[in-house]
């Protein structure tokens, strides 16, 4: 007796449509995952390179800043901030500017024939353009009269939206100080705030990473006219004059009187030159300073 073999059964409709949806639940668990791998993978590369924007500046600025020239004639010393803000998405950030005469042992150019020294006119400021915010350093070779005008301009790092720069007067931190009026500071803290964005992105959708640091400076005497009202107003006791009554005493005198306080080591130069002291009230252009008005350093 011959047996007709059975044919194979197909799968059913309900069948396939369940083995349909388990599919489609297995690869859109897979996407997801993948998706968030990826998405954890660039936020990690977004604070990395936040992290590595900051850390250059921050060491740009400590390299710059260590390397402050320290003399007693401040026309050769100068460190000047300007306290600046700017409103953004994450909030008030601070956006300073800094100048300051420092010495480097790296010439910033070919120094073939050019005459650079090591001792440079250095400033910080950061600027915006179409690519995002970026940190920029100008430095001038030799300071001279135009502190704020020419040299070489560097972008030193990209992604910096904040910069904060504060100068410890040995009893709080300054937001403002310039070192003809107030000397060098003890110390200065430096805040560095950078964004991981994509050249042309918005900067602030991106991770922020912030840094800070300190960077110790020596202490410096104050500037001359200080020393010259000072002079004056022990001049001005031991002869039983008041301070500030016009008189007339000029930088010659109180050299004097410094030499003989001091054994010979009269006032030294200011930043304008230095001048004959005539007994003016001020700074003279021409002739250097003379008497500063008490009401000036009240100020």
């Amino acid at each position: 007796m011959n047996v007709r073999p059975r044919s194979p059964r197909g799968f059913t409709i309900v069948e396939l449509l369940i083995a349909g949806v388990i599919a489609a639940m297995v690869f859109s668990v897979l996407a997801v995952s993948m998706t968030q791998v990826v998405q954890a993978k660039n936020i990690s590369k977004e604070r990395l390179d936040a992290y590595m924007r900051a850390n250059v500046a921050l060491k740009s600025l400590r390299r710059d800043m260590i390397s402050t020239l320290r003399r007693d004639d401040l026309f050769y010393t100068r460190l000047v901030l300007e306290d600046f803000t700017k409103d953004t998405p994450q909030g008030e950030l601070n956006q300073d500017e800094v100048l300051l005469f420092n010495h480097r042992l790296r010439a910033s150019r070919e120094i073939d024939y050019n005459g650079e020294g090591v001792e440079y006119e250095t400033a910080y400021r950061i600027d915006e353009d179409e690519w995002g915010p970026v940190l920029w350093q100008r430095r001038d070779a030799m300071p001279d009269q135009y502190p704020t005008a020419g040299g070489i301009a560097s972008p030193i790092a990209e992604g910096v939206v904040g910069l904060g720069i504060e100068a410890w007067d040995g009893d709080q931190w300054q937001e403002n100080w310039d070192s003809d009026y107030d000397g060098l500071p003890h110390a200065l803290r430096i805040t560095v705030t950078a964004s991981g964005h994509l050249p042309g992105d918005p900067p602030f959708n991106a991770p922020l990473a912030h840094l800070r640091t300190i960077v110790p400076l020596e202490r410096t005497p104050p500037p001359d006219d200080v020393m010259e009202y000072r002079l004056q107003e022990q001049i001005a006791l031991l002869n039983g004059e008041e301070v500030g009554d016009g008189s007339g005493i000029g930088l010659g005198q109180a050299q004097n009187a410094a030499e003989e306080m001091t054994g010979g080591g009269g006032a030294g130069g200011a930043r304008g030159g230095r001048g004959n002291a005539t007994g003016e009230t001020g700074r003279d252009a021409g002739q250097g300073r003379g008497i500063v008005d008490p009401a000036r350093l009240e100020e």
